[in-house]
């Protein structure tokens, strides 16, 4: 049965890679197979830790190549678990399982419950679930599900991530990593549970994913540059958001960031970028978003420099930021406001956003006037409205403003 089912999972991962990125696996390959249960791991309850390791360090210290590390179907408990690298060769990681954390004297810390680190040329991928046990539960620790820390030319394709007990997936100091077709969901309730979050990362691809979560769906944080966010369908949670920044002194700057064809449905947040108030100086530059639709969203576009959550800013909360934003784009962002605030860009007064634009904004909210706030943006930026007088300018307090606000 062993040799039948290797026979039957090397057509299968022939399937998955080709004709998607090239991650060393050549047509007709047959792949050297290292299923985890052949090392010792078990469905149920009990860690399977130990067996994933000894299988990932035979996988990874294949010389053959096109090496595989199968987790099959069935559901398996895995404590906190790092593969890390070099590799002779990357494995291809396929999950065709679920994976749960571990239970009894087995406990999860904050940072990160699945790690790959050091890596090139590595895809984790398969039919399989990463189910966090999250629940929405506030006294469990804010446990990443997925990590991806220093790798590069690397690809997370297909997964099924539920219930995370923090970020879903999380790209931190890595360069030329996609993430292509993934489910990701937990409750609109729970906290910290980002989707995808990236960090000091660059050349950073998000495709073609459905998310929704209790937080943002995708959040770019500082260090991030050459970020192309495309075919997302966010909702529940905060929206997509860039940041937050300026929490921490000496953020290196964010930049060069692109969400693009993505729909935004029934989220507290649209489109928003956010920075903390007294914060240390920092840049977020040439960021785009176009090609928006949105569907009953609150707040479909912010701008918010004084992003304060949970109260926990203490003697800074009236300082202005000092993160300055600049070169923003919202193009063809269309659909439905549950606010009547629909477009609110309030920057910080040291340091006014500079080169915000706003082309072919088509947002309705209700049989009501769509509403605006501007506070201290250089030149009042130009509203395409679907029809004449729909736009009306407001003051922060709520009230009429002129049109020519700063």
């Amino acid at each position: 049965m062993t040799t039948i089912r290797k026979v039957c999972f090397t057509l299968y991962l022939f399937a998955v890679v080709c004709g998607g990125h090239v991650h060393g696996i050549s047509n007709g390959a047959a792949a050297g197979v290292y299923d985890v249960t052949e090392y010792g791991a078990t469905p149920g309850s009990e860690d399977n830790k130990d067996a994933f390791v000894a299988a990932w360090r035979a996988a990874c210290g294949s010389t053959a190549g096109n090496a595989t590390l199968l987790v099959p179907a069935g559901t398996f408990a895995v404590g906190a678990v790092e593969f890390s690298g070099p590799c002779k060769n990357a494995p291809v990681f396929v999950i065709d399982g679920v994976l749960r954390p571990c239970t009894g004297g087995c406990r999860l810390s904050d940072d990160a419950w699945i790690t790959f680190s050091a890596l090139t040329n590595l895809l984790v991928t398969g039919a399989g679930t990463l189910d966090g046990q999250g629940g929405g539960e506030k006294n469990k620790p804010k446990t990443t599900t997925l990590e991806l820390d220093g790798v590069a030319n690397s690809t997370v394709r297909g997964l099924r991530f539920v219930d995370s007990r923090g970020f879903h997936v999380s790209v931190h100091r890595s360069s030329r990593v996609a993430a292509e077709g993934l489910h990701i969901h937990a409750p609109a309730t729970s906290r910290n549970t980002d989707g995808i979050h990236v960090g000091f990362s660059s050349h950073v691809r998000i495709t073609d994913s459905v998310i929704g979560t209790g937080d943002d769906c995708v959040s770019v944080g500082p260090g991030s540059t050459d970020v192309v966010v495309t075919g997302v369908i966010c909702g529940p949670g905060h929206g997509i958001s860039v940041g937050s920044l300026g929490r921490e002194e000496g953020e290196e700057e964010v930049r060069g960031l692109v969400i693009r064809n993505c729909t935004v449905r029934g989220t507290t947040n649209g489109l928003r970028i956010k920075t903390w108030p007294g914060s240390p100086p920092g840049l977020a530059s040439n960021i785009t978003f176009e090609d928006i639709t949105m569907v009953d969203v609150s707040n479909p576009i912010v701008i918010d420099q004084s992003y304060c959550p949970h109260d926990r800013c203490g003697d800074d909360a009236d300082k202005p930021s000092l993160v300055q934003i600049s070169d923003v784009t919202f193009r063809r962002i269309e659909g439905t406001s549950s606010s009547k605030v629909a477009v609110q860009l309030l920057c910080s007064e040291e340091r006014p956003c500079i080169g915000v634009r706003l082309d072919g904004v088509s947002l309705r909210c209700g049989d009501q006037p769509c509403h605006t706030q501007f506070a201290n943006v250089r030149g009042t930026p130009a509203l395409e409205a679907p029809a004449p007088g729909v736009w009306v300018p407001v003051n922060q307090d709520g009230r009429p403003a002129p049109s020519d606000t700063e």
